[in-house]
């Protein structure tokens, strides 16, 4: 039983690491980490939703996903307050009701702290299917979008002098980060999410010396600190998200006291 355990724990790390490195080595490089936070915080408002209506959570959690990136992207250009300002007001707002909503359904017992940091207790079958689902898709956006992201990313001026289609390119991109969000958020929990979008990615840019490089590392440091964070959680009893995080953290160390 605990070899069966140990190894779709791993499996589902793995299918994780192949979603989250790609997405996050592009939010690292258009500075876009605290997008990923809101996306993340939201997310909880999904779930509480999901339960409500009777449908897959994962499913509620892209709903509500799409739904504040369209908030965002229409209040960007037409408020007066800075765009940090309302990714702070729309995530939060959406955590809060999420805790209210889930605390008010007395006929579902659910705990928020499992989806707050994470269980991968809670992981079933139809999981694993939304996991590797969400990686075929992530990669196959990643490998047709590659260079118009990366156009998108260094200069957009001339990723439109060049023709890309800018507002399908990063619709494209946050409905790929909402989905990333989604299937993460049972393994690693709504506010550890952004830390594994974001340490091992910049933990791979002191090595990497081209984006290419940089994917690859960030998918190696993903899945070590994965594995090393399960290992750990099982043999000291500790909690499975942080531990990961924490994993992450100290190759992070690593990097920036032995740079190359």
């Amino acid at each position: 039983m605990i070899d069966i355990f140990i190894l779709q724990s791993l499996l589902a790390g793995i299918g994780i690491s192949f979603i989250t490195s790609p997405i996050g080595c592009f939010l690292v490089w258009r500075r876009m980490s605290f997008f990923g936070d809101a996306l993340s915080h939201s997310a909880l408002l999904g779930v509480a939703l999901g339960f409500i209506f009777n449908i897959n959570i994962h499913l509620g959690i892209l709903i509500i996903g799409l739904a504040v990136t369209f908030i965002l992207t229409f209040v960007d250009d037409r408020a007066d307050l800075p765009s940090d300002t309302w990714l702070s007001i729309t995530s939060y707002s959406a955590l809060a009701l999420g805790v209210v909503l889930m605390n008010k359904m007395p006929s579902i017992r659910i705990d928020p702290a499992s989806y707050l940091f994470g269980d991968i207790l809670t992981l079933q079958n139809q999981d694993f299917f939304w996991i590797f689902g969400c990686a075929l898709l992530v990669g196959s956006f990643i490998y047709c979008q590659w260079q118009p992201l990366l156009l998108c990313t260094l200069d957009e001026g001339l990723a439109q002098a060049e023709g890309v289609p800018l507002a399908k390119v990063k619709l494209g991109f946050m409905l790929i980060l909402a989905l990333t969000v989604a299937v993460s958020l049972k393994f690693i929990g709504v506010l550890l999410v952004p830390a594994l979008l974001v340490i091992p990615p910049a933990t791979a840019k002191g090595y990497a010396k081209t984006p290419e490089q940089m994917v690859i590392y960030a998918l190696l440091f993903t899945l070590i600190g994965i594995t090393g964070g399960l290992f750990l959680s099982l043999a000291f009893n500790l909690a499975t998200g942080a531990s990961i995080v924490l994993t992450c953290l100290t190759l992070f160390i690593f990097s920036q006291v032995f740079k190359k």
